[in-house]
Order: structure tokens, then sequence, then C-alpha cells
């Protein structure tokens, strides 16, 4: 619940300062370039959020729960500052600092995928 709430949070406060900022003029190719890179982007914060949401359903570490419930909504926040053109490098920063925070976290630990941790022990 509450990394739903924070991510539609997040959003909604990103697309208010977007509307807010003034825009920039930039080349078209480089506009077309950046707004694929924040698809890509979005994609992955997605996919984060399902992943975090699927992961919260079971205790995480003490240290884990807070980066599973902000890194998607920061992943999905810099998604969008990235599309549209403002403060590209906060926005950059953003996203690969929550993508960074979960991809730290889901690899260090074991119970984000079980089954994974049991390939590595076979019996002989």
């Amino acid at each position: 619940m509450t990394l739903s709430l924070l991510t539609a949070v997040a959003v909604l406060s990103v697309c208010v300062a977007v509307a807010r900022a003034p825009t920039a003029t930039v080349d078209p190719d480089l506009v077309r370039v950046i707004r694929f890179m924040a698809l890509i982007k979005g994609g992955f914060a997605l996919a984060a959020l399902a992943g975090c949401f699927w992961r919260l359903a079971r205790p995480a570490g003490p240290w884990r729960t807070p980066i599973y419930v902000v890194g998607p909504p920061l992943m999905a926040a810099g998604a969008i500052g990235m599309w549209s053109l403002h403060n590209l490098q906060f926005a950059a920063a953003g996203l690969h600092l929550g993508l960074f925070a979960v991809l730290a976290a889901a690899l260090t630990d074991p119970d984000f995928l079980p089954g994974l941790s049991r390939l590595g022990r076979r019996r002989r």
C-alpha cells in the first residue's frame, strides 16, 4: 500500500513540477533520443515496481524495506522528468539512484528469488 501511494505521489508531484517549469529549446533529434531513453527507463521503473511489490508481500530486512518502497517511485519520477526535458541532470540522478538501490537490495537479498539460492547448493 505504501509503495503504491508513494509512487502515485511521486508521479503526480513530478507532473505538477514539469507543468510549471519553463521549456528549453533542444535539438529535435536529441529530444527523440532522450524520450526513447525515458521510455526504456520507464519500463525499468515498472518492472522494479512490480518486483518490489511482489517482494514486499513477505518481510524484508530492515534496510531493504525502505529501498523497496522508495526506489521505484524515484525511478518513475526520474523517467517522467527525462521525458519532459526539464532538469535532466536531476531526473537522471534520481532515476539511476533508484535503479542502483533496488538492484543492490535485490541482488543481496537471499529471499528475493528463494529458488535461485538452492541452485548453488547441489548435493553430490
